[in-house]
C-alpha cells in the first residue's frame, strides 16, 4: 500500500484578459473539478489564487459551490498562499504576512475553511521564510523535490513530510515529485502506474506527492482534448480508485503523523527556475553539463539564484523597487492593500516558460495596481536617493499628478506615471538575447500532447528577423549627439552614427515644477509648464550639429497611431514638423510639439519571447527619435 497526494494549484495573474479567465475556466478550472466530484473517494488538495477566486466570485459563483462541498464532504483541502500571489521572498515581509492572514480569513469566509497549508508560489524558497509563514499561521508547506536532493537526501528518503527550522520553530515541508509532473497528464497512464507501483515496493505506506498546475489540465496545448475529450482524467481516477495498492491522502493528515526527519533546505526552486534565471550564455553551459551527465548526478547542479532576475532585467528591478516604494508609503486602509497585494502579483516580475515580465499587459496591472495605492496618498516631494538599489541616487519627483524617476546621468526618464490613468509612460521591455532563440524554428509548428518543458512551438513564419537587441537602456528623453541624419530601419536595428550625451552635473532649481538644470557639453533643463501640472518641457542650449531625442514609451491600446494616421507598429518617417500626438482607442492623446521643425523616426519595439503556447512576438512599445539641427524647446503634455 503506498499514499499518493493529489494537489492542484490554479492560478490567473492580476491584469489577466477576462477572455484568458473565461478560457481557463471553461476548459480547466470547472471541468476538472466536476470530474473529481464524481470520484467523492478521491481526495485531493487545491490552491486558487486570490486574483483568480476574486474573478471567479464575480464571474462563477457556481464555482464556489462545488468546491465548498469537496471541503463539507472532507474530500478536499484548501491550501493558503499570498493573496495576491507574490513571489514570498520579494516582498516586505509585513506584506506576506497581512497577506496570507487576509487570504485565509477569505476562504474561511466562503467556505468555512481555515488552511495550514501553504502553496508557495514557484516554489521560490528561502530559509528566512520560516518565520514569515509561522507567524501567518502557517504549518507545513508543499516543495519540489529538487530543495531536497539539492539539500543532500536521495529519492529514497522522500516518503514523507521533513521537518526544518529557524531558531528552534520547526516548520513542516512535504516534497512534490518532479517525475510525476513530467508524467501527469502527458503520458500514458500505465507509465505513472508503473512508477507508483515501484515506489510502492520501496516502502509501507509511503507518500508520493504531485503538485502542478491545473492548466495543464486542459489550458496548455492540446490538453483539453487529451485530458477531458478523450477522457484521460476520468480514466486515470477510475484507475486510482480501483488499483487497492494506492489511497488517496490528504496533506493535512499526514502532517499529523511523525515526519521523516529533519532538513535544511538552500535558497532554491525547481529545476527549471534555476535553468531560466541565469544569462543566456551561462544557461547555454548549464544545459551542456547536463547533457553530459547522468542524471542521477543532476542534484549536484543547482542553476542560478531567482532574485538574479532583477539583475538580467532592469525593467524588473525598477518595478520591484517601486512596489517597495508603495509599500513604504501605502495607507492601511483596505482598499490601499488591495491595490498594492495586487501589483505584488508574481508573474510580471520574472521570466521563464510562465513568467510574464515579457507581457505588456501584466506589467501594466502591476503599475496601474501600484499608482492606484499610492495614489490614496500623493506626496508633493522632489529628493535625490538611490530608488533603484544600484548604489548611484536617481531624483525622484511626486505631486498629486505625476510620479517620476530620473536619471540625472542622461538626464532622461527612468519611469513616468500618469496618475489619473495610473499608467507608467515608461512601461516598455528592451529587446534581449534570450537563449531560447536559438531554438526557434523557421517555420510554425504544431506537437501532440507534450509537456511544455519538451515542446518548442513557433506562432508565426520568419520571426528570426525580429531577433534584434538593444545596445543600452532605454529610456524616455534620451539625447544623442548624431553625425548623420539615421534612416527609420537602421534606428530600428541600432545601426546609426551616435553618441549617447551624459552630464556630469545637476542642480534641482525649482521642487515644486520638477525643475532641473543639466550641464555637460550643452545644457537641458526639464520642468513642467507653469499653466498645467501635465506638461513636461525639455529645454536645450543652443548647440552645433544635430541633437536626437529618444522617447521610448509603453503605451497599449487598439489602433495605437499618429494623430495623421500612421500606425505606430510601423516604421515612419516624417520631416519637417512641428507637432504630433499618439492616439489610440480610449486614448487621451498625448501631445509632443516643439518651437522649430524636426524629423521624426519611429519603430515599434519588438521582442520574441517564449511562453506556454509558444515563441511569439510581441509589441512592446515603441521608439520614436526627434531630429533637430539646434537646440530645441519641446513639450509633452500627457
Amino acid at each position: 500500500m503506498m499514499r499518493f497526494a493529489l494537489y492542484l494549484h490554479n492560478h490567473q495573474p492580476a491584469g489577466n484578459f477576462d477572455s484568458v479567465f473565461e478560457y481557463a475556466y471553461e476548459h480547466a478550472y470547472e471541468p476538472l473539478l466536476k470530474v473529481l466530484l464524481k470520484h467523492p473517494r478521491i481526495k485531493f488538495g487545491i490552491h486558487n489564487s486570490g486574483t483568480l477566486l476574486e474573478w471567479i466570485l464575480n464571474h462563477h459563483p457556481e464555482f464556489f459551490a462545488m468546491l465548498k462541498q469537496a471541503v463539507t464532504q472532507q474530500q478536499a483541502e484548501l491550501l493558503s498562499s499570498g493573496y495576491g500571489e507574490p513571489i514570498l521572498s520579494l516582498v516586505p515581509r509585513k506584506d506576506a504576512i497581512e497577506q496570507i492572514k487576509y487570504y485565509n480569513d477569505f476562504l474561511y469566509e466562503h467556505f468555512e475553511y481555515r488552511p495550514k497549508g501553504l502553496w508557495l508560489t514557484e516554489r521560490i524558497w528561502e530559509p528566512q521564510l520560516i518565520p514569515t509563514l509561522l507567524d501567518a499561521g502557517i504549518e507545513y508547506l508543499l516543495l519540489d523535490d529538487t530543495h531536497f536532493l539539492y539539500a543532500g537526501l536521495q529519492h529514497d528518503d522522500l516518503y514523507s513530510y521533513f521537518i526544518t527550522e529557524d531558531d528552534g520553530r520547526i516548520l513542516k515541508v512535504f516534497p512534490i515529485s518532479m517525475k510525476l509532473r513530467y508524467l501527469i497528464p502527458f503520458h500514458q497512464i500505465n507509465e505513472t502506474m508503473d512508477f507508483l507501483k515501484d515506489e510502492s515496493s520501496k516502502r509501507i505506506r509511503g507518500l508520493k506527492t504531485l503538485g502542478d498546475d491545473g492548466e495543464k489540465f486542459g489550458v496548455w496545448p492540446g490538453t483539453y482534448d487529451w485530458v477531458h475529450t478523450k477522457g484521460w482524467l476520468e480514466s486515470f481516477l477510475e484507475r486510482l480508485e480501483n488499483e487497492p495498492w494506492i489511497e488517496t491522502t490528504l496533506l493535512k493528515d499526514v502532517a499529523q503523523e511523525e515526519p521523516a526527519g529533519r532538513i535544511y533546505l538552500p535558497t532554491s526552486s525547481y529545476e527549471e527556475m534555476g535553468e531560466w534565471v541565469l544569462p543566456p550564455d551561462r544557461g547555454n553551459e548549464y544545459e551542456e553539463l547536463k547533457n553530459l551527465l547522468d542524471r542521477k548526478y543532476y542534484y549536484l547542479l543547482h542553476g542560478g539564484y531567482f532574485k538574479n532576475f532583477l539583475q538580467r532585467y532592469p525593467e524588473a528591478n525598477h518595478m520591484h523597487k517601486r512596489m517597495l516604494y508603495v509599500s513604504r508609503r501605502v495607507l492601511k486602509s483596505k482598499k490601499a492593500k488591495l491595490a498594492l497585494w495586487r501589483g505584488q502579483c508574481s508573474c510580471a516580475y520574472w521570466h521563464g516558460i510562465f513568467g510574464g515580465l515579457y507581457l505588456p499587459h501584466l506589467r501594466d496591472a502591476v503599475y496601474h495596481n501600484l499608482i492606484e495605492a499610492d495614489n490614496l496618498r500623493p506626496e508633493q516631494t522632489m529628493e535625490k536617493a538611490d530608488f533603484n538599489a544600484d548604489g548611484k541616487d536617481e531624483i525622484v519627483f511626486s505631486n498629486k499628478a505625476l510620479f517620476a524617476v530620473i536619471d540625472p546621468k542622461t538626464g532622461s526618464f527612468m519611469e513616468l506615471d500618469d496618475r489619473a490613468r495610473k499608467t507608467n509612460l515608461c512601461n516598455y521591455l528592451g529587446r534581449r538575447k534570450e537563449k531560447y532563440h536559438q531554438r526557434i524554428p523557421q517555420q510554425p509548428s504544431t506537437d501532440n500532447v507534450r509537456s511544455i518543458h519538451e515542446s518548442f512551438r513557433s506562432k508565426e513564419e520568419n520571426m528570426h528577423q525580429y531577433l534584434i537587441y538593444d545596445t543600452y537602456e532605454r529610456r524616455f528623453g534620451l539625447d544623442h549627439i548624431l553625425a548623420t541624419m539615421p534612416m527609420v530601419d537602421d534606428l530600428r536595428h541600432g545601426n546609426i552614427s551616435s553618441r549617447i550625451i551624459h552630464y556630469p552635473e545637476f542642480t534641482i532649481t525649482d521642487p515644486a515644477s520638477c525643475g532641473i538644470s543639466f550641464a555637460g557639453e550643452i545644457e537641458k533643463r526639464i520642468a513642467l509648464r507653469q499653466d498645467g501640472e501635465k506638461t513636461i518641457v525639455l529645454s536645450y542650449a543652443p548647440l552645433e550639429g544635430m541633437l536626437g531625442i529618444e522617447f521610448s514609451i509603453g503605451v497599449f491600446c487598439a489602433n495605437f497611431r499618429l494623430d495623421s494616421g500612421q500606425k505606430l507598429a510601423d516604421l515612419i518617417c516624417l520631416e519637417g514638423i512641428t507637432q504630433f500626438s499618439l492616439c489610440g482607442d480610449g486614448l487621451e492623446p498625448i501631445a509632443f510639439s516643439a518651437d522649430r521643425p524636426f524629423t521624426f523616426l519611429s519603430y515599434p519595439i519588438e521582442t520574441i519571447s517564449s511562453s506556454e503556447s509558444g515563441y511569439e512576438r510581441i509589441f512592446q512599445g515603441c521608439c520614436f527619435l526627434l531630429v533637430f539641427t539646434s537646440g530645441p524647446i519641446v513639450s509633452i503634455r500627457l
